[in-house]
């Protein structure tokens, strides 16, 4: 996606992007063709306004005729009445369709996230992704709202205008026309600053919001290191480059503007000296009422210039993510419930663009039951193994195996089903407790009563029931109103709640206090009960008993066996674990 992200719109991508949101417009053709009909009756009002003053000016001052004087005003309100019913059912529709096509837009990339590789969200900010589905997508209402609205009804105006300019005297409308390259000329040189404008606008938006995100979401570190200076300049920063941008855009468009102004006034010069002689009173005021009613769609198209690409960068954007490739899932067995039993052969593994492997041909074998530790120092791929088991990335040397089963070849919803996941950075969601919990058993909500055994098995129970709305109760942004410990309790009580065949720990207890960690353990042991458990160690005390430990070193298994098997080998384990005790 980071190729994509800053490379030209040319226009072979401009159709493709403008089709592809004419095709979610489509999901909406009722209220679509109602808005371009009633576009093109509004349009038309303006032609027959026109007519109706060649009338008054030729015909109805002077005039005796009684019924003519009834019939010209009467004709003139019914016109108005038509326009304004015409603005009203044609906005209305268009709107309609517009919110219709951001909502669909804003679902389909939600649903595109939650079928990308997690590759993806390591790669992107998750600021710049969040603000696809808020600031692009409502970008993209003025595609279809303001873009529509004028390109749809300000191009028929200006067609029935210069209908009826023709009528009324085809030699001097062509001279008009001939203005028509000119303008053409400087919209296709001025096109391509506007994209590469709209598009350092649509980046630096994106940028605003990660970086306010970042701010709000790190309060406490921001305060604690005294950055609040570092962050306001890093923000004021993007303020200032995106208002750079947004000025250029209205210089460019205001340009435009100018640009008709001056050529409809030289337009009116001729039209006053030739019709002097040539037209009656009522045929000039036609025709200078045309011209000047003109004016303002052609403004209006040459304007719409600048929003046009704003808004298509923002279309681009949201395009690229949902062309992405989703994750990949080729597998076609199912397992309804694993006994648990894994097998890992040759397997070696690294990150996508980096040479470097981080698994390096790791061989070993897990039983059903069994409590697995891995340990080793930071960054010899002890989580990335963890990560490999439910395929969060595909490896690609060797084969993981459960239960006898290659796990390339099973779906990867039923793989995932086997696995419940307790890592040290707790992730909870700002709901209440009970539906974090339930969180793991989307396909059947456990009663009150399992509820409760759930909170007492987690050891979540004591410190849930003294909150003001107990399971009730709402957690905050992450937990953030819960301490460390009972966010980690809570997530154990969600994986309880799972009940999969195979537990993966990943440092669940390092970032705690002792009488937080001998809650958390006492939580994590009645959870380990009759599963397979994989560990993640920070502290070699808390595996001990663990049935066997695998040290892994800078990508390979160095050592296995149980503790007093690796304590006796006086190896790397053993120096660790006595440095531990010092």
């Amino acid at each position: 996606m980071a190729s994509k992200k800053n490379s030209p719109i040319n226009l072979s991508e401009f159709k493709s992007i403008y089709k592809k949101l004419i095709k979610y417009a489509l999901n909406y053709k009722s209220s679509l063709f109602l808005s371009i009909f009633f576009m093109v009756i509004y349009s038309l009002t303006n032609t027959g306004f026109l007519a109706l003053l060649k009338q008054i000016t030729d015909n109805g001052f002077d005039s005796q005729n009684s019924w003519l004087k009834i019939a010209l005003p009467l004709s003139l309100m019914g016109l108005m009445f038509v326009r304004a019913f015409s603005a009203f059912i044609s906005g209305y529709h268009i709107r309609k369709t517009s919110r219709g096509v951001v909502a669909d837009l804003r679902l389909d990339t939600f649903k595109k996230y939650l079928k990308l590789p997690i590759t993806f969200f390591d790669n992107n900010n998750a600021g710049m992704l969040v603000s696809k589905l808020t600031y692009e997508t409502n970008q993209l209402s003025t595609v279809i709202t303001r873009i529509g609205i004028t390109i749809i009804r300000e191009s028929f105006t200006v067609i029935a205008l210069f209908i009826y300019m023709i009528y009324l005297d085809w030699f001097l409308t062509l001279v008009f026309l001939l203005m028509a390259p000119v303008i053409a000329r400087y919209l296709k040189k001025v096109s391509p600053r506007l994209r590469a404008f709209g598009f350092e606008v649509q980046e630096s938006m994106g940028q605003m919001t990660s970086a306010a995100e970042e701010a709000v979401s790190g309060q406490r570190v921001i305060k604690v290191f005294g950055a609040a200076k570092y962050e306001l300049k890093r923000f004021a920063e993007i303020v200032q480059r995106n208002k750079i941008m947004e000025i250029r855009l209205a210089k460019l468009s205001l340009v435009n503007s100018m640009l008709i102004e001056i050529i409809a006034s030289i337009a009116l010069g001729l039209i006053v000296y030739y019709s002097l002689g040539n037209f009656s009173t009522g045929e000039f005021a036609a025709f200078v009422g045309a011209l000047l009613m003109m004016i303002k769609p052609i403004k209006s198209l040459t304007e719409v210039n600048e929003s046009l690409q704003v808004s298509i960068a923002a279309a681009k954007s949201i395009m690229n993510v949902l062309s992405e490739t989703n994750e990949s899932d080729t597998g076609r067995l199912e397992i309804k419930r694993a006994t648990g039993n894994i097998k890992i052969q040759n397997l070696s593994f690294r990150y996508k663009n980096d040479d470097r492997l981080i698994l390096n041909n790791i061989s070993l074998e897990i039983k059903k039951g069994q409590k697995i530790a891995l340990v080793g120092k930071s960054g010899g791929g002890k989580t990335t193994l963890l990560n490999l088991l439910p395929r969060f990335y595909n490896y690609i040397d060797g084969d993981i195996f459960l239960d006898g089963e290659n796990i390339k070849n099973l779906r990867l919803g039923s793989l995932r089903d086997q696995f419940s996941l307790v890592t040290q950075d707790t992730i909870l969601f700002n709901d209440s407790i009970k539906n974090n919990i339930c969180y793991g058993s989307q396909t059947k909500t456990p009663s009150d009563e399992e509820l409760n055994q759930i909170l007492e098995q987690s050891n979540s129970k004591e410190f849930v029931d003294k909150l003001p709305k107990g399971i009730n109760n709402i957690i905050g942004d992450r937990g953030v109103k819960l301490s460390g410990g009972q966010k980690q309790r809570l997530s154990i009580a969600r994986a309880i709640s799972k009940n999969a065949p195979i537990l993966l720990l990943d440092e669940a207890t390092s970032a705690l206090d002792q009488e937080s960690e001998k809650l958390v353990q006492l939580a994590l042991d009645n959870l380990m009960k009759n599963r397979t458990s994989i560990v993640i160690a920070h502290r070699l005390s808390t595996v001990i008993n663990a049935d066997k430990i695998f040290l892994i070193d800078k990508g390979r298994v160095a050592e296995e066996g149980t503790h007093d098997q690796l304590i006796a080998k006086k190896g790397l384990y053993s120096r660790m674990y006595k440095k531990e005790l010092t």
